[in-house]
């Protein structure tokens, strides 16, 4: 119980990262994805027992705009559940998915409400803010797993338009208060994945996909990509955190932006070397705050 109890939010983005290297490594061994893939499912599990046995704790963690925000990776994890069981149980899997949807359509309309209608202050302005609202743009990766991909597209659009509104904004809080508590650095290496998380969830979702809008937008993601990675080698000796999280999708969803980049392009020996790179990366940075997280959670 107090393994449940201890279990912070922001773990969902670790659970997302599982979740999603387990696709980009399907390629090289399908029992992989299933791998990672468990994993992922079994710490879902142990934060919908969070939710049931400890609500109170859940309410307190969301008046704190960080963790509130962080929490979107667990309704963004729910949709990419739902694409590795609709081959067992698409009725379930679809079940899954709306609610995924639906929970993360409820986060965007909370979070604007107490922490940018009421409450807001440029000061607690994160790049986690993305995770509420680009990371709708998981809706539309996933949707076309349900047959749904004029829905996926909307999610698109919208993931889109909120890159563009708060793009801007989380750069200006950085240039201005650039004094960041430790807790809360490895927050910037979501740079990373806001543009790639736009590429592959354009590329799932549109009908006729254009290579030179593919390709500015993945030239945008290759200077965020070196900017994240020169950040996770600087704080590469913070103590830990549970935010460590925000170390994992990015890198992963960059190597799948890439992937995806490379198939509708076809064959580039610079493109496929890149990906090797980073899908090195994205397998070695999951797997050690895994551990750290295995190492928290004993202690």
């Amino acid at each position: 119980m107090n393994l449940i109890k201890e279990l912070p939010i922001p773990v969902a983005g670790l659970i997302l990262a599982l979740l999603s290297l387990g696709n980009l490594l399907q390629d090289i061994h399908p029992y992989l994805r299933y791998l990672f893939g468990a994993i992922g499912v079994f710490l879902i599990l142990l934060m919908i027992l969070k939710v049931i046995l400890y609500p109170q704790d859940i309410k307190n963690g969301f008046r704190n705009p960080v963790i509130a925000s962080s929490s979107g990776t667990f309704s963004m994890s729910l949709m990419l559940l739902s694409t590795y069981l609709i081959e067992f149980m698409p009725d379930i899997a679809y079940t899954i998915w709306i609610i995924g949807i639906c929970l993360h359509i409820m986060l965007m309309i909370y979070f604007t409400y107490h922490f940018i209608v009421c409450n807001f202050d440029i000061s607690t302005v994160y790049p986690s803010y993305w995770i509420v609202f680009v990371g709708i743009t998981m809706g539309a990766i996933t949707a076309g797993a349900h047959g749904l991909d004029g829905i996926g597209f909307i999610c698109f659009l919208i993931g889109f338009a909120a890159m563009l509104v708060t793009l801007p904004l989380v750069i200006y809080r950085y240039i201005k208060y650039s004094a960041i508590p430790d807790m809360n650095k490895p927050l910037i290496c979501i740079f990373t994945a806001v543009i790639s998380i736009l590429i592959v969830g354009y590329l799932n979702s549109s009908p006729s996909p254009s290579r030179e809008f593919s390709a500015a937008l993945y030239s945008i993601a290759c200077i965020f990509y070196i900017f994240a990675f020169y950040k996770l080698i600087e704080y590469r000796n913070l103590e830990f955190y549970p935010s460590f999280s925000a170390f994992t999708f990015p890198f992963v969803i960059s190597a799948l932006a890439t992937k995806g980049i490379l198939k509708i392009n076809g064959p580039n020996f610079i493109l496929s070397v890149i990906l090797t790179i980073e899908t090195a990366i994205a397998l070695i940075i999951v797997i050690y705050v895994l551990i750290r997280y295995i190492k928290f959670l004993k202690k």
